[in-house]
């Protein structure tokens, strides 16, 4: 089942369907079930009804917002709200007020949306909410099922180490990002290796041969000096 979050769109701004779009399709990426709201009190029962794991405000001022006085009164009770704020305020301004409110994050629109994706997970990841998000996931013909552990590639199964599943599942996660060696080890191992380790090298070089040996499309490539990226083919089918 989807972790619930709350989307909370100013009444006033104007939104373009490509961006609204763009938006939901990185929370349906991340396994986020969305609830809207364009008003303070349905966002007070919205909140006293799902306990959601983030809430999105997409404010016109961010500073005098009347949902700051209610985000900390649920956090006053005990709930753990992250706040990502966007606005079309200027990003020095925009940013101060939303710190100062009670906000977590903030960015300026319009949106780069991996950028985005990529500050939501952290935001979860460092506030404890992200822990269900999880959800099957379809890259070119490779399809990788957590609730099962199970990997296959045009219907062949393949099999991977606990390790080598969290890895590939990360990548996959964040496909079209470059995920840095350094950020792997936090996200995938959970801490800090020695800077000068080479276990994600290893890690990757196993993966390569059970999923891209033997395909035309290669999935996962390297970006050097930094990291590694999963690439999906154009025309290619995700999910």
């Amino acid at each position: 089942m989807s972790e619930q979050m709350i989307w909370y769109m100013f009444a006033g701004n104007g939104r373009g369907e490509e961006e609204l779009d763009a938006i939901a399709k990185v929370f349906n990426d991340i396994g986020l079930q969305i609830t809207k709201s364009e008003d303070p009190e349905d966002l007070r029962l919205s909140i006293s009804e799902v306990e959601p794991v983030l809430l999105l405000a997409d404010l016109g001022e961010v500073g005098t917002w009347e949902g700051w006085k209610i985000i900390s009164a649920v956090r006053d009770e005990g709930m753990i709200l992250p706040v990502m704020v966007i606005s079309e305020e200027l990003s020095g301004n925009g940013a101060v007020a939303a710190f100062l409110a009670g906000g977590n994050d903030f960015m300026t629109k319009p949106l780069h949306t991996g950028e985005f994706k990529c500050r939501i997970l952290n935001l979860l990841t460092l506030t404890g909410r992200r822990r269900n998000l999880k959800h099957l996931l379809k890259v070119d013909g490779l399809m990788l099922d957590p609730s099962r552990r199970l990997v296959t590639r045009e219907g062949i199964e393949l099999k991977m180490t606990h390790k080598e599943f969290d890895l590939l599942y990360y990548l996959a996660a964040n496909r079209g990002i470059i995920c840095s060696r350094e950020e792997i080890l936090k996200q995938v191992w959970g801490y800090q290796f020695h800077a000068d380790t080479n276990v994600v090298d290893v890690y990757i070089r196993h993966i390569r041969l059970k999923i891209d040996k033997g395909y035309r499309n290669k999935l996962i490539h390297t970006v050097r000096g930094t990291g590694y990226v999963m690439r999906v083919p154009e025309g290619s089918t995700t999910s």
